[in-house]
């Protein structure tokens, strides 16, 4: 099912508000070995990562 404007616009708003990116930078062949021990393992590297985080600090 697609998502109205009203939707997005909503959406947009709240992430603005109450997200956050965070980003590193990595050599290609060290974000690659990522992506494939992240998709061996049946995760994303975004789950990956925002659970680490979350461990972190706690949460």
């Amino acid at each position: 099912m697609a998502v109205s404007e009203a939707q997005k616009k909503a959406s947009n708003k709240y992430n603005l508000e109450h997200m956050a990116t965070l980003g590193c930078k990595v050599r290609k062949e060290d974000a690659e070995a990522f992506k494939k021990y992240c998709s061996e393992h049946g995760k994303t590297p975004n789950t990956e990562l925002k659970e680490h985080v979350l461990h972190c600090i706690g949460k």
